[in-house]
């Protein structure tokens, strides 16, 4: 994401107000789209819903299948999408991009086979009518189809698009919605899940294209030769896949276990006074993302190039040890003026949340519970960062450590609060969980970061030796044994003769 932070950070140079206030809205755009998309169109579908006097059971329908699209698509499509943004990323350093686009309609193949596998299940006994089960089924593969695409949109650096493409997908939601709901005797569920469907499926259709207009057409590409990288950076998998489902495990906990959790149509299963309150409670955190994307990721990124630049141009020690010295003290430096940015906005949240959510008629129950997850998202968005850095300097068995701490802590004690406290634990074991969670990454950074001439002179193998396991014996397989060598002059080749 530094890239992208490099081209945000250009924005702000403009002296207008103007054009800071276009700087910051590409800015949430590029670092929070996907959240503010299904936001605002569920909003939206809300407020028509209100408007048309749609029943309860409808809106509540509706609301189930939105909530389990997002969540369960994040779920599935985080683990690929971290290996494959390193895929794509090894392919712009060396200019290969002969496979780039061929690979974008590989991942987005592997996860809607597995998305419609996880959809067959869940739906086989479900009383839903045919209707509701494909308009939920297609929200949800829409949203695993742009969660992919995502991955290549963040190299193409082209804002304007990306800002169209949104809003042109929102917009067509929103005025679909309508038209079926005025026009067609479709039930309310079905008219909002087919008119949301179709704004994502134009959404969906403008990213393609520009992945395409940028990479170039696939012409003999292949589609799964980033499987390699599921032996190189498996670890990478685990991380994402164990953290994407920690940060929900909570609401499925007490979706499943407590009487704060309702049932749809027989089929799904939500608590909608905690999963509202714990929406508020991570937007919040939104502006900890923009502010880590443009400011902080970009000049640490500066010192930690010029520390590896003295290390592979064979700089003396003293110069080492000095760009050493430079980027600990940037990174740590970086670290507490966001964070200190960010306890601002939550204290900001915490002292209006209570008459907000008041004005809003929620129970005072979540209200008291609002508090807790205010900190709650606060130390997951620094948590989060952590792993960033961890990314960075690609210490993969430490992203494995603290994911595994941060799921293993969330699930014993929120089971915990649940079995033997009841409802004053809602809330109150996920800040227990992130605030531990945050603590034991906290030490690994600063362990890591102490050590880091060690970890980067002694603690790699004095002779590579490539692990291959089944998913490069596949790609071998289907393409060949050089699958897993990007060759650059191959690809110069390719490009020549087109």
């Amino acid at each position: 994401m530094a890239g992208v932070g490099f081209e945000l950070k250009k924005l702000f140079r403009a002296r207008t107000v103007a054009g800071h206030l276009k700087a910051y809205s590409f800015s949430v755009l590029i670092t929070t789209g996907p959240f503010i998309l299904l936001t605002g169109m569920v909003l939206a579908v809300q407020l028509l819903f209100w408007v048309f006097h749609v029943p309860l059971y409808e809106n509540h329908l509706f609301v189930a299948s939105s909530v389990y699209a997002f969540i369960f698509s994040q779920i599935l499509s985080a683990g690929f999408a971290k290996v494959v943004t390193r895929y794509v990323s090894d392919c712009i350093s060396i200019e290969s991009y002969r496979d780039v686009t061929a690979s974008c309609f590989g991942l987005i193949t592997i996860l809607l086979l597995l998305g419609s596998i996880a959809a067959g299940i869940f739906f086989w006994h479900s009383p839903l009518s045919l209707l509701e089960k494909m308009g939920a089924y297609l929200f949800f593969s829409l949203l695993l189809t742009i969660w992919a695409e995502n991955v290549y949109l963040t190299a193409l650096k082209k804002f304007k698009a990306l800002l169209w493409g949104f809003a042109a997908g929102v917009s067509l939601s929103v005025l679909c919605v309508y038209l079926l709901l005025k026009t067609t005797a479709f039930t309310p569920a079905v008219s909002a899940l087919m008119g949301v469907n179709m704004g994502l499926a134009v959404m969906s259709g403008l990213f393609l294209s520009q992945i395409i207009r940028f990479f170039g057409i696939p012409q003999g590409g292949r589609h799964f030769a980033f499987l390699p990288h599921f032996d190189r950076d498996w670890r990478l998998f685990v991380y994402a896949l164990l953290f994407s489902s920690g940060v929900f495990l909570p609401n499925i906990i007490i979706w499943m276990s407590t009487d704060w959790g309702h049932t749809v149509a027989d089929t799904y299963r939500y608590a909608p006074l905690y999963d509202i309150v714990t929406f508020y409670a991570f937007l919040s955190i939104l502006p900890l993302m923009v502010i880590f994307v443009v400011y902080m990721e970009t000049r640490f990124y500066e010192t930690y190039a010029n520390y590896f630049q003295a290390i592979t141009q064979k700089g003396n020690f003293n110069d080492i040890e000095a760009m050493r010295k430079t980027m600990i003290h940037t990174l740590w430096f970086e670290l507490r003026s966001a964070m200190e940015f960010q306890f601002l906005i939550t204290m900001v949240f915490l002292a209006c949340g209570s008459y907000i959510l008041a004005w809003a008629h929620i129970e005072t129950k979540a209200i008291n519970m609002f508090d807790v997850l205010l900190m709650a998202a606060y130390f997951i968005g620094v948590f989060q960062i952590l792993g960033i850095i961890f990314e960075y300097f690609d210490a993969q068995r430490q992203l494995v450590r603290i994911s595994i701490v941060f799921f293993g802590v969330n699930a014993i004690l929120n089971m915990l609060g649940v079995l033997f406290a009841g409802e004053i634990s809602y809330g109150f074991t996920f800040f227990l969980a992130a605030a531990i969670s945050l603590g034991y990454a906290w030490q690994q950074l600063s362990h890591y970061v102490k050590r880091i001439h060690y970890y980067v002179f002694c603690g790699q193998p004095m002779f590579y030796q490539q692990h291959v396991g089944w998913p490069t014996l596949l790609a071998r397989r289907m393409y060949g044994p050089t699958v897993d060598a990007m060759d650059k002059e191959d690809d110069i080749l390719h490009e020549t003769s087109k």
